[in-house]
């Protein structure tokens, strides 16, 4: 028979969790009411709030808490399941009823309900933690994506603003220095910029370390983004050399299409290698909207396989090749909520953008040199737009791949 867990509450939040956001977020996920939620995270002592689980659910069921706030750690059963030994401490702790009822919450080890609740311990759960696929069996659950409303959009953009207020330096210390890598490798003819798209997701993966790092521990550091070369460095760029191969087939496929149109002529493809505008324009005519179209269209799938995919092959440690199908299910899942997602990131850029623009001319007429420190201004807003895709996407994945559990074990708060 499989070793069972079970998930402890230590009776301590983490560095960057504040109780009130913590209790709030408890209770809405576990449905409680808040006086419950207060007692139980306010306490101060070790609680055991889920029993009997396999070693994969009870870490994703630590994850949710981690996210809530709440400071976890994850102790094996014994073969009955009453008495657990305490790990990190080398001596027995009681579970089950004994645990529950001390604290007032009366569930048994065994038991479903949290009492006043009016909500079962699987309903509970089925509301938190990572989604298993229909066909998984119970001892070897499968992470699968589950699809969110459209206002979660706007939440991952919320969520990634708040976890940058509580360290912003830091953020954007850690986006500039991996901005000013890439740059560097970027300046070598031909083989700087192919590995740059090979080592992007290798950037990324480390930033989505980082912000998992600081989403549990309260902190960051400002060379995050090199995690991810310890950490499945082979499996993410192998992410970013089959995005590359991709961008290949993209483009070759889209030209194909618009020469068998009739769209793309010799003529037109001399203006393209020009590289001027108005000469493009002139030769393709209404084609170039088709050009752009067509490309755009050819693009979407493509960027769906590699949203998620550093997340996954850094957090979950999955294969680059896995990951990249997970994305695209998870984006596929979730077309509505990324609609509003990107809807809004365009109106957070062009809005500053217009402001920007706006100050710029004012400043212009006052003096030239106003006009440097807005243009050296922009960098840390450039930077700090880069953060929050960053961070949403880390938030994306977290709602995504996070949300939901199977109901197994028990809750026994």
């Amino acid at each position: 028979m499989a070793q069972a867990f079970q998930v402890v509450f230590t009776g301590k939040l983490n560095p960057a969790a504040n109780v009130e956001d913590a209790i709030r977020d408890f209770a809405a996920v576990f449905k409680v009411d808040e006086a419950q939620a207060r007692a139980l995270i306010t306490g101060g002592q070790a609680r055991v709030l889920k029993t009997d689980v396999d070693t994969l659910n009870a870490h994703r069921y630590q994850d949710v808490l981690d996210e809530i706030g709440l400071a976890s750690r994850i102790e094996p059963m014994d073969a009955e399941g009453g008495v657990t030994v305490d790990v990190a401490r080398g001596k027995p702790i009681v579970s089950g009823a004994a645990t529950a009822s001390r604290d007032g919450f009366g569930a048994s080890a065994s038991g479903s309900g949290v009492s006043g609740s009016g909500a079962s311990g699987p309903d509970a759960v089925e509301s938190m933690a990572a989604s298993a696929t229909a066909d998984a069996g119970p001892s070897q659950p499968t992470l699968g994506p589950i699809g969110r409303p459209a206002s979660h959009g706007w939440l991952w953009i919320n969520q990634a603003w708040q976890q940058f207020k509580a360290q912003p330096g830091v953020w954007l210390a850690a986006v500039a220095l991996v901005y000013l890598v890439t740059l560097a490798l970027s300046l070598v003819p031909v083989v700087g910029s192919l590995a740059t798209m090979i080592l992007g997701p290798v950037f990324a993966g480390g930033l989505m370390l980082g912000a998992r790092s600081q989403a549990r521990q309260g902190r960051l550091r400002v060379a995050a983004g090199f995690d991810g070369f310890s950490t499945q460095g082979g499996q993410l760029a192998l992410v970013g050399l089959l995005y590359l191969l991709g961008l290949v087939v993209v483009f070759s496929l889209a030209g194909l299409l618009l020469m068998a149109t009739g769209v793309m002529t010799a003529g037109s493809m001399e203006a393209l290698s020009a590289n001027d505008p108005e000469l493009v324009a002139a030769v393709l005519g209404p084609g170039l909207g088709l050009v752009l179209l067509v490309l755009m269209l050819a693009m979407v799938p493509l960027l769906m396989l590699y949203w998620f995919a550093p997340a996954l092959v850094a957090l979950e440690g999955m294969s680059a090749t896995r990951a990249m199908r997970m994305s695209f299910l998870g984006c596929w899942k979730n077309m509505i909520p990324f609609l509003v997602y990107a809807v809004l990131l365009l109106f957070i850029l062009l809005g500053a953008s217009l402001l920007l623009g706006l100050i710029s001319v004012l400043l212009a007429a006052v003096s030239e040199a106003l006009m440097l420190v807005l243009m050296l201004l922009m960098v840390p807003l450039m930077l700090l737009f880069a953060a929050l895709i960053v961070l949403s996407t880390y938030s994306a994945y977290r709602d995504v791949f996070h949300a939901a559990t199977q109901s197994q074990g028990a809750h026994v708060f």
